[in-house]
């Protein structure tokens, strides 16, 4: 695979990587209702810089969409949510919900913004 090939998958990868890693985070703490909450937050961050990471490799400044950053929140409030009802199930949610994050990927298109005048 050419260089180029590889930054394209580069944002896939990192939240393929978010994705391991919070799953690790909830497995080795889960006896620690507040400490597990660190998988969620991890996983919001890499859906986050993933998407900071597409927008500057397609030439547009490094700011996240709305949408992952909707995303990272919802991500935050559902992994609040289950660890305040059964920590032990946040390891079965982070793949769940990683991989719901992918479609956010491609939202940015490569045209530039148009502006509109008024009337």
């Amino acid at each position: 695979m050419t260089r180029k090939h590889w930054l394209d998958l580069s944002p896939s990868l990192l939240i393929a990587g978010g994705i391991v890693v919070s799953t690790l985070i909830a497995v080795l703490v889960a006896e620690s209702r507040w400490l597990v909450l660190f998988a969620p937050l991890f996983l919001a961050l890499s859906v986050v810089t993933a998407d900071m990471l597409n927008s500057r490799l397609r030439g547009g400044s490094s700011t996240p969409s709305p949408a992952s950053l909707i995303l990272g929140v919802s991500f935050l409030f559902a992994g609040l949510i289950m660890t305040f009802s059964n920590p032990n199930l946040i390891q079965t949610l982070i793949p769940i919900m990683g991989v719901t994050a992918l479609p956010t990927l491609p939202l940015r298109s490569n045209r530039p913004c148009k502006t509109f005048r008024s009337i």
